[in-house]
């Protein structure tokens, strides 16, 4: 696991856990299957269920939020410093211990597929998926980071459960604070 600390004179600390592990990284899943788990990585762990994740930090005034590129996906907090080890601790175990509930995966499924349409209605957004589906053509860079409405369909909680056992290990991981 790579890490990094930058000290700050801010009350606010900061913390990320990113796994390299995007678009680009699919191979052997379904298509969006790394934006699919970005959002239903938060439904529930071995300790926690999902209402418990969501409001977690929101009772202790901080923010969690996520984000997958074609190269990663992030996982991080904004909390304050004497707070940190708590959000620390929860990214670690939304990474190590997600349960992926089926009855939360099908209703993301249709979350995720309103938000493959709403891309569709935004035409800067569809020009430049169509632009780099052209200058990447035959390469995993080429892959629409939400997937299709027929791929994010065919995910599955099993495919979820391999795809983070295989691609969230710690060599793959940097974790960065600022505080």
């Amino acid at each position: 696991l790579q890490y990094a600390v930058k000290r700050s004179g801010s009350a606010v600390g900061y913390c990320a856990l990113s796994i390299k592990c995007g678009t680009r990284d699919e191979a052997g899943y379904h298509c969006g299957i790394a934006h699919f788990t970005e959002h239903t990585i938060f439904k529930g762990t071995a300790k926690r269920s999902a209402a418990i994740i969501n409001s977690y930090l929101d009772r202790l005034g901080g923010e969690l939020n996520a984000f997958t590129t074609k190269e990663e996906i992030v996982f991080h907090a904004t909390v304050l410093k004497e707070d940190l080890n708590k959000a620390a601790s929860l990214l670690f175990e939304l990474a190590t211990s997600p349960t992926f509930p089926e009855q939360e995966i099908q209703t993301e499924k249709g979350v995720v597929i309103d938000e493959i349409h709403s891309y569709k209605d935004t035409p800067s957004e569809d020009i430049y998926d169509r632009f780099e589906e052209m200058i990447f053509k035959g390469h995993p860079l080429s892959g629409n980071i939400l997937g299709t409405p027929a791929s994010v369909k065919k995910i599955t909680r099993e495919e979820l459960l391999a795809f983070v056992r295989e691609k969230f290990q710690p060599c793959r991981m940097a974790f960065t604070v600022v505080a």
